[in-house]
């Protein structure tokens, strides 16, 4: 009885033990089933370079590296532990310039064992306002709510700091390239063999710094 009394206590010990280890060291945030509602704000440089069908009116190149900023909010749910899809709505503010992208993102949240640190990494594709014309006399991008016709590929790595049960901060490196192709017509050029074919490319590097709230 006493022999059966002490592998009892044993085993009870051993059980408690392992539970308690495998609650220290398993992933505490941004399981499956989880809700992810991020906020944040950016700054960098963006970058366009220009092609045209009709090189010898329009000309192509690479333009001066410009001053970029950009709200953005982000709504995460996590279909399996630490991976989430995550749809992102941004205003985006260029040089002279200021135009809405949507973006559909998948991302990775890391676990880093009795941390409160999580390293993430994200991919995604959207649509956008930002045209990024060259030449004022055919127009400029088409306003916050208007035509989302250029493509935006989207990526990101960064650190979500656990502050709270519900709250982190976040802060990444980002990288977007935003393209578009339009048709332009212009009756003062010769040859009139068709429209010129404008394609506009942008790349963008920004910080982003913000925070999560964890449901």
């Amino acid at each position: 009885m006493q022999k059966l009394t002490i592998t009892f206590i044993i085993i009870l010990l051993t059980t408690s033990l392992t539970a308690q280890v495998k609650n220290i060291s398993g992933r505490q945030k941004f399981q499956q089933f989880d809700w992810e509602c991020a906020v944040a704000f950016s700054i960098g440089l963006s970058s366009t370079s220009f092609e045209s069908s009709e090189q010898n009116y329009y000309g192509n190149g690479n333009g001066d590296s410009e001053f970029y900023s950009e709200i953005s909010l982000a709504l995460g749910f996590f279909i399996l532990d630490g991976l989430s899809i995550e749809p992102e709505i941004e205003y985006n503010f260029f040089e002279g310039d200021a135009t809405l992208s949507i973006i559909a993102n998948v991302a990775y949240t890391f676990n880093i064992p009795r941390k409160k640190i999580y390293p993430f990494i994200k991919v995604g594709y959207g649509i956008s306002g930002y045209t990024a014309n060259r030449y004022n006399y055919y127009g400029g991008s088409d306003g916050l709510f208007e035509s989302l016709d250029a493509k935006v590929i989207n990526a990101g790595a960064g650190l979500k700091i656990v502050q709270s049960s519900f709250f982190a901060m976040r802060i990444e490196l980002n990288y977007k390239n935003i393209s578009y192709t339009q048709s332009q017509y212009d009756p003062y050029y010769e040859p009139y063999d068709g429209p010129n074919e404008i394609s506009t490319n942008t790349s963008v590097i920004s910080i982003k710094i913000g925070s999560s709230f964890l449901f």
